[in-house]
Formats: structure tokens, sequence, C-alpha cells
């Protein structure tokens, strides 16, 4: 096998794994159309406050999410919107499989 291509598809597994937490879509479909600071998205996602600047932190590493200060208030938004495209996808073919 071709060492680049295992090692593109290693690197495509491991940013396929931030999506395989519930908490981080949930934070990414809060901020879809909006910019929410940390409490805003930790109070829609259900989730402490840590545990949800510890999922941004993810997010950001990985380019998902920027940032910007405003005073002591933290707001997030999408970095880049292509991959929201995807997103209702699977969630759709998910519930139609569900149904079946």
């Amino acid at each position: 096998m071709d060492l680049g291509l295992k090692e593109l598809a290693e690197k495509q597994a491991e940013f396929c794994r931030i999506f395989g937490n519930t908490s981080r879509i949930l934070i990414m479909w809060n901020l879809a159309d909006q910019e929410l600071s940390v409490s805003e998205i930790s109070s829609r996602v259900g989730i402490s406050m840590q545990n949800t600047s510890q999922h941004l932190s993810l997010l950001k590493e990985y380019h998902l999410v920027a940032s910007r200060r405003d005073g002591q208030t933290i707001f997030y938004r999408i970095a880049n919107s292509e991959w929201l495209k995807h997103c209702p996808i699977l969630l759709k073919a998910f519930e139609q499989d569900l149904s079946v």
C-alpha cells in the first residue's frame, strides 16, 4: 500500500473522530447560523461550561471554530461553513435507516 495514501487515511480518520461526540456535533449545529458565547453554548447543549470549553478547544485546534474576545466574554463561530452542508445529510440518512 502507498505510504502516502495510508497517512492520508489516518489523518482523515483522526479528523472524523471529532464528530464521534454528540456534544461537539450539537455545538457545531448551534453555531451554524450565529456566533455564541461559551455560556450560551453550554446552556443550549446542556453541558458544563468547563466541558464546553474543552470541546471548543478541540474544535478550534482543528480550525472548525474561530473565536473572538469582547471584554471577558469569548464568542465562537464556525470557521469554515463548508462542512455544515454535509452534516444534515448524514443525520437524515441515519434517521431513514432507523425507520426501515
